[in-house]
Protein backbone atom coordinates (compact mmCIF):
# COMPACT_ATOMS: atom_id res chain seq x y z
CA UNK A 1 0.00 0.00 0.00
CA UNK A 2 1.39 3.15 -0.78
CA UNK A 3 0.10 6.57 0.76
CA UNK A 4 -0.65 10.08 -0.33
CA UNK A 5 -1.15 12.24 3.00
CA UNK A 6 -2.61 15.76 2.81
CA UNK A 7 -3.33 14.95 -0.61
CA UNK A 8 -5.72 18.07 -0.42
CA UNK A 9 -7.58 18.49 -4.14
CA UNK A 10 -4.56 16.07 -5.68
CA UNK A 11 -5.78 12.87 -5.43
CA UNK A 12 -2.80 10.20 -7.52
CA UNK A 13 -3.78 6.90 -9.13
CA UNK A 14 -2.56 3.95 -7.21
CA UNK A 15 -2.08 5.58 -3.95
CA UNK A 16 -4.87 5.76 -0.67
CA UNK A 17 -5.22 9.72 -1.21
CA UNK A 18 -5.58 10.72 2.94
CA UNK A 19 -6.79 14.51 4.22
CA UNK A 20 -8.68 16.08 6.17
CA UNK A 21 -12.03 16.21 3.63
CA UNK A 22 -12.57 15.06 0.43
CA UNK A 23 -9.71 12.14 -0.06
CA UNK A 24 -10.04 8.38 -0.36
CA UNK A 25 -9.51 8.40 3.54
CA UNK A 26 -10.80 11.72 5.32
CA UNK A 27 -8.68 11.36 8.75
CA UNK A 28 -6.17 13.86 10.64
CA UNK A 29 -2.71 12.76 9.86
CA UNK A 30 -1.33 12.45 12.93
CA UNK A 31 -2.99 9.32 13.48
CA UNK A 32 -3.01 6.77 10.74
CA UNK A 33 -6.39 3.99 10.68
CA UNK A 34 -3.70 1.33 9.15
CA UNK A 35 -2.10 -1.45 11.16
CA UNK A 36 1.88 -1.00 12.14
CA UNK A 37 3.83 -2.03 9.45
CA UNK A 38 1.77 -2.34 6.74
CA UNK A 39 2.67 0.63 4.60
CA UNK A 40 5.44 0.31 1.72
CA UNK A 41 5.64 4.03 0.80
CA UNK A 42 4.11 7.42 2.74
CA UNK A 43 4.64 10.47 0.30
CA UNK A 44 4.16 13.56 2.19
CA UNK A 45 4.22 16.69 -0.17
CA UNK A 46 4.34 20.09 1.32
CA UNK A 47 2.48 18.85 4.52
CA UNK A 48 5.17 19.06 6.79
CA UNK A 49 5.66 22.64 7.38
CA UNK A 50 1.85 22.56 8.22
CA UNK A 51 3.13 21.31 11.84
CA UNK A 52 4.57 22.46 14.98
CA UNK A 53 8.10 22.17 15.78
CA UNK A 54 6.98 21.03 19.07
CA UNK A 55 4.93 17.96 17.22
CA UNK A 56 6.61 17.01 14.21
CA UNK A 57 8.24 14.12 15.84
CA UNK A 58 5.37 12.62 16.85
CA UNK A 59 3.79 12.74 13.49
CA UNK A 60 6.92 11.15 11.72
CA UNK A 61 6.56 8.32 14.46
CA UNK A 62 3.33 8.09 14.00
CA UNK A 63 4.43 7.77 9.87
CA UNK A 64 7.30 5.24 11.11
CA UNK A 65 4.94 3.22 12.64
CA UNK A 66 2.32 2.44 9.79
CA UNK A 67 5.81 1.83 7.67
CA UNK A 68 7.24 -1.70 6.87
CA UNK A 69 10.41 -2.55 7.58
CA UNK A 70 12.36 -1.31 4.23
CA UNK A 71 9.60 0.83 3.51
CA UNK A 72 10.20 4.43 2.29
CA UNK A 73 9.05 7.87 3.64
CA UNK A 74 9.28 10.84 0.77
CA UNK A 75 8.93 14.24 1.98
CA UNK A 76 9.25 17.50 0.61
CA UNK A 77 8.81 21.20 1.68
CA UNK A 78 10.05 24.78 1.89
CA UNK A 79 13.67 24.90 3.26
CA UNK A 80 15.01 27.36 5.72
CA UNK A 81 18.45 27.39 4.57
CA UNK A 82 17.38 28.19 0.75
CA UNK A 83 14.49 30.58 2.22
CA UNK A 84 17.45 32.46 4.10
CA UNK A 85 19.15 33.38 0.61
CA UNK A 86 15.59 34.38 -0.97
CA UNK A 87 15.22 36.97 1.77
CA UNK A 88 18.66 37.96 1.55
CA UNK A 89 18.24 38.84 -1.76
CA UNK A 90 14.87 40.89 -1.73
CA UNK A 91 13.20 38.05 -4.01
CA UNK A 92 9.41 37.64 -4.21
CA UNK A 93 6.50 36.26 -1.59
CA UNK A 94 6.67 33.22 -3.33
CA UNK A 95 10.28 32.49 -3.06
CA UNK A 96 10.21 33.95 1.09
CA UNK A 97 6.63 34.93 2.86
CA UNK A 98 4.59 32.00 1.18
CA UNK A 99 7.45 29.56 2.34
CA UNK A 100 7.42 30.69 6.00
CA UNK A 101 3.09 31.02 6.15
CA UNK A 102 2.00 29.72 3.38
CA UNK A 103 0.47 31.06 0.04
CA UNK A 104 -2.66 33.19 1.02
CA UNK A 105 -5.01 32.07 -1.59
CA UNK A 106 -4.80 28.18 -0.36
CA UNK A 107 -5.78 29.08 3.29
CA UNK A 108 -9.02 28.89 2.09
CA UNK A 109 -9.41 25.55 5.35
CA UNK A 110 -7.94 28.02 7.64
CA UNK A 111 -5.48 26.76 10.25
CA UNK A 112 -4.92 23.73 8.85
CA UNK A 113 -3.24 25.04 5.56
CA UNK A 114 -0.97 27.81 7.54
CA UNK A 115 2.41 27.15 7.70
CA UNK A 116 3.80 26.54 11.44
CA UNK A 117 7.72 25.85 11.13
CA UNK A 118 10.39 26.57 8.51
CA UNK A 119 12.83 23.64 8.66
CA UNK A 120 16.70 23.61 7.34
CA UNK A 121 17.46 20.77 6.11
CA UNK A 122 19.57 19.12 8.43
CA UNK A 123 17.43 19.98 11.47
CA UNK A 124 14.60 17.98 9.60
CA UNK A 125 17.19 15.10 8.81
CA UNK A 126 17.57 15.11 12.47
CA UNK A 127 14.01 14.67 13.37
CA UNK A 128 13.28 12.03 10.82
CA UNK A 129 16.58 10.47 12.46
CA UNK A 130 15.03 10.87 16.25
CA UNK A 131 11.59 9.37 14.78
CA UNK A 132 13.46 6.00 13.68
CA UNK A 133 14.04 6.69 10.67
CA UNK A 134 17.82 5.42 8.85
CA UNK A 135 19.33 5.98 5.14
CA UNK A 136 18.13 9.64 5.13
CA UNK A 137 19.14 11.46 1.86
CA UNK A 138 18.48 14.80 0.35
CA UNK A 139 17.08 14.85 -3.46
CA UNK A 140 16.15 17.79 -5.62
CA UNK A 141 12.80 18.57 -5.30
CA UNK A 142 10.29 16.88 -7.63
CA UNK A 143 7.32 19.22 -6.96
CA UNK A 144 7.00 23.44 -6.46
CA UNK A 145 10.11 25.42 -6.23
CA UNK A 146 13.59 23.12 -6.27
CA UNK A 147 15.44 26.30 -5.64
CA UNK A 148 13.56 27.19 -2.15
CA UNK A 149 12.25 23.64 -1.20
CA UNK A 150 13.91 20.73 -0.26
CA UNK A 151 13.28 16.75 -0.77
CA UNK A 152 14.31 14.26 1.85
CA UNK A 153 13.28 10.29 1.37
CA UNK A 154 14.22 7.92 4.14
CA UNK A 155 13.55 4.35 4.73
CA UNK A 156 12.48 2.46 7.92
Amino acid sequence: MKLHLGCGRKKWEGFTNIDLADADINCDIRELPFDDGCVDEIHAIHVCEHFFITEILQVLREWNRVLRVGGSLFVELPCWDKVQVHIANHEPENMTRWALYGDPKTHVDGVPALHKYCYSKAEFAGIMKGAGFIQIEHQVPVFHVPSRDMRLVARK
